[in-house]
């Protein structure tokens, strides 16, 4: 008597009788899985990081308003957010 052999999947437990059966739905189910979360998760870290970039930027603005501080000063903040909403600008683009 021949005992067929199985081949486990470590990551969902389901048992194929060959290795290349087990391969194929490694790499569709589970490989390509993790890819896409990943991605999907790199996405959302994008929009909230440029959601706080404009939201500094909107406080440098604000900050530039105040009585308190020089011309100089003022022009600075000025400069920084020109920077900053131009990096923005080029990093939505590229999108």
């Amino acid at each position: 008597m021949e005992e067929k052999k199985s081949y486990k999947c470590k990551y969902c437990g389901e048992e194929y009788e060959k290795p290349i059966l087990l391969a194929h739905h490694v790499r569709s189910k589970h490989k390509r899985a993790k890819k896409k979360e990943k991605k999907a998760a790199a996405a959302v870290m994008g929009a909230e990081q440029i959601n706080k970039t404009i939201e500094a930027v909107g406080i440098i603005k604000g900050l530039q308003v105040s009585p308190n501080l020089s011309e100089e000063e003022k022009k600075i903040l000025g400069d920084v957010s020109k920077r900053i909403e131009g990096l923005l600008v080029s990093i939505q683009k590229s999108k």
